[in-house]
């Protein structure tokens, strides 16, 4: 819980809405039940000085049948290869975060999307040691490139460079595109080019599209009804 408060300051976070399927973390942060042991007494001082840092807080108890959705996503690690996640956040916890004053985190698996294993081969070359999948991770890579900030890069057969987003991303670029300025509304073919000629990119982009218009309740109302 604190790395995640800390995770939502450095993001600039000013109120938070926690939940807990611990009755016994939420009532002490909250002040209803007494800490006795010492190292629990430690991680509830550095929650507090950690929650003054918002402007506002609340934390809520959720039982543990009610929180399946986190259940599964706490123990997305183990079954499922990297490559198989569609989007979510991945924290990994180097040490204490009472021992060493802080919580240290290993970046590198803070955002577990599609982009990661391309910046891992641009960073260290690394390949998978599978040789049809090594083969694959060249031919592919060969399009992408990434800036001094990390930054991943697709390269476009004409035009600019196009920039690859991430899960957090792509449904605002979508929305700005399809009802930006001029409202235009269009289909899922015509609004994917305008987002390649806007220069972004990410995989699943027709796919995100289509699930996008599906929602939009003008285009519904007014597309040609063709069957």
């Amino acid at each position: 819980m604190i790395t995640g408060l800390e995770l939502a300051n450095s993001l600039g976070a000013k109120v938070i809405e926690a939940n807990c399927d611990s009755l016994l973390v939420v009532n002490q942060v909250n002040g209803t039940f007494k800490v006795r042991e010492e190292q629990m007494q430690r991680y509830l001082d550095k929650l507090q000085v950690t929650l003054h840092r918002f402007k506002e807080w609340t934390l809520q108890h959720v039982p543990r049948d009610k929180n399946s959705e986190a259940d599964a996503l706490a123990n997305l690690g183990s079954p499922v290869e990297d490559d198989e996640f569609d989007s979510g956040e991945v924290v990994q916890l180097m040490r204490s975060v009472v021992e060493e004053v802080h919580a240290e985190i290993n970046s590198t698996s803070l955002t577990w999307d599609w982009r990661n294993k391309y910046v891992e081969y641009l960073m260290s070359g690394k390949l998978p040691s599978d040789l049809k999948e090594s083969r694959a991770m060249r031919t592919k890579a060969a399009r992408f490139i990434m800036s001094e900030d990390r930054t991943l890069f697709r390269r476009k057969f004409d035009g600019p460079l196009a920039i690859c987003l991430g899960p957090g991303d792509t449904e605002y670029v979508v929305m700005e595109i399809h009802e930006g300025t001029y409202r235009n509304h269009s289909g899922v073919d015509l609004l994917v080019r305008k987002i390649i000629r806007a220069s972004y990119y990410w995989i699943n982009m027709e796919k995100n599209t289509k699930e996008f218009i599906q929602k939009c309740d003008e285009f519904q109302r007014y597309a040609p009804m063709i069957h």
